[in-house]
């Protein structure tokens, strides 16, 4: 009686693991009702996330290690601090 026991709860969770994954839609975009100053703020933010990604991809050029590696981590500080200053301003992404 065990074994029959233990075969039909080996069974049972042989079944339930093979459920698949209920399919949900993914959310859609929610539009975003922004006025022309919070347009512009997003604008100038953008515009200087791009600078500072280009300023480090370009600190290889003609540098020592030492000197690439600050530059990339000033970079990388300024570009974190840009996209936070983007999500408070409710920019999109």
């Amino acid at each position: 009686m065990k074994h029959a026991a233990a075969v039909i709860l080996a069974m049972g969770l042989v079944v339930a693991g093979c459920a698949p994954y209920p399919a949900y839609p993914p959310p859609g975009p929610t539009p975003l009702v922004m006025s022309a100053e919070q347009l512009r703020e997003c604008a100038v933010i953008r515009s200087e996330l791009a600078r500072q990604e280009t300023i480090a991809a370009y600190s290889g050029v003609m540098t020592t290690p030492l000197v690439q590696g600050a530059v990339l981590i000033n970079a990388s500080n300024v570009i974190y601090s840009l996209q936070t200053r983007a999500a408070l301003a409710g920019c999109p992404v």
